[in-house]
């Protein structure tokens, strides 16, 4: 049982059945973590130096975290 390889969780049957698949589900789901990240450094980079944060920022964040949390959290049917 030690020797077991950790199986991938939570991961589309379409991603583990081709082999290079997984490297573009990895890319896309690091794309979307670096884009929430860098949209809430920004608005907290705005604040600090007493611009007015613009409605779109906070747009891209919940487009870019809603987006995370489907591609890792959906169920495999």
């Amino acid at each position: 049982m030690i020797d077991e390889q950790p199986q991938a969780a939570n991961l589309p049957d379409e991603i583990l059945k081709h082999e290079r698949a997984i490297d573009l589900y990895l890319i896309a789901v690091g794309a979307l973590a670096v884009m929430a990240l860098l949209s809430i450094v920004g608005a907290i980079v705005l604040a600090f130096v007493g611009k007015t944060i613009p409605g779109e920022v906070w747009t891209v964040v919940g487009i870019a975290v809603g987006a995370l949390s489907v591609m890792l959290g959906s169920e495999r049917k």
